[in-house]
């Protein structure tokens, strides 16, 4: 496959994917009964404004999520582009498809046993490409990275823990190693923020650095910081700052 140019689809189409799934584990969702829960991200740019909204729908059975359903709407309410995530095979490297109706960029990963395909295209006028890398210890991809930092929330929150994940992109065809690390967040005692960035400095140079910020109770995605996994209107990489709404 080939590898699209980094500073476009590492920073925007793999950063904005990691974090935009899940609420975090409802009381309702431990009777071990599948239960839905529906919410909301408003994607604000560096203007202010209102870049898109996320509506999520996530199901969970005997308390874990399953699948996830992610529709991207444009400020005028028109929907732009869909994710749909199925954690069943695996927490943290979900069978996911991705596109853009704009442009017809897509991707996705099915995990096949000790494999894990992917495909992708950049715009519809590419044709699209597969390929299969191995699954490694500590992959994650798309919205696993969230399920990820979720079920590592009370490791991750002590001291000066740094946790290297590697990060399968499948449009560029291989994984990056990327490191976690916690934020000092004094002035928000019930909250714990996370630095996410690429392991190698060079890497760095190209690949902006992610900050979110979860409840430490609920473990509840509060905000993300840091470029979108959705391109502009000129299929330019562009940064936003999303807030998440639940309904309890």
């Amino acid at each position: 496959m080939p590898h699209p140019k980094m500073t476009k689809y590492l920073n925007a189409a793999t950063f904005g994917m990691l974090l935009l799934a899940d609420t975090a584990l409802p009381a309702w969702a431990a009777t071990g009964a599948r239960q839905e829960e529906v919410f909301q991200g408003v994607a604000r740019d560096e203007r202010g404004e209102i870049a898109y909204t996320e509506e999520h729908r996530m199901i969970y059975e005997d308390g874990r999520p399953q699948r996830n359903e992610t529709r991207y709407r444009d400020a005028q309410g028109q929907e732009i582009a869909v994710l749909n995530s199925n954690f069943i095979t695996h927490p943290y490297v979900p069978n996911y498809a991705f596109e853009d109706h704009r442009f017809g960029r897509q991707d996705g990963t099915f995990v096949d046993g000790a494999w894990v395909k992917i495909y992708g295209r950049t715009d519809q006028n590419a044709p699209v490409q597969q390929e299969r890398v191995r699954l490694e210890a500590n992959m994650v991809t798309g919205q696993g990275l969230h399920m990820y930092l979720r079920d590592h929330l009370e490791q991750l929150s002590k001291g000066n823990t740094i946790q290297q994940v590697r990060f399968l992109v499948p449009l560029e065809g291989r994984d990056f190693v990327f490191r976690i690390r916690r934020l000092d967040s004094p002035s928000e005692p019930g909250a714990v923020r996370f630095a996410i960035e690429a392991d190698s400095w060079l890497l760095r140079l190209a690949a902006p650095t992610l900050e979110v910020r979860y409840d430490r109770e609920t473990r509840r995605l509060l905000s993300y910081r840091g470029a979108s996994n959705l391109l502009d209107a000129d299929q330019s990489a562009q940064n936003v700052t999303i807030t998440y709404r639940y309904p309890n």
